[in-house]
């Protein structure tokens, strides 16, 4: 059975992607930032995860960026 990635969670990933490279940072050093583990991490930056406010609140303290910053994209 075929599963489809929902698009809004593909272009966040690719945007959170593009932040954590533009800030010189690696999935190891995110993780060790915060409470995600590297494949977390990676699933969100692949568009596969869905996840709670608490992880994307993880996610920006592990990157050291505003939630605001992280949700400057279009849907």
């Amino acid at each position: 059975m075929l599963q489809f990635k929902d698009k809004r969670l593909v272009k966040f990933g690719e945007h959170v992607r593009h932040v954590r490279e533009g800030l010189g940072l690696t999935p190891a050093e995110v993780a060790l930032r915060s409470s995600l583990t590297q494949r977390d991490l990676l699933s969100i930056e692949e568009g596969n995860k869905s996840f709670a406010f608490t992880t994307f609140l993880e996610l920006c303290k592990g990157l050291d960026v505003q939630p605001t910053d992280l949700l400057k994209l279009e849907f």
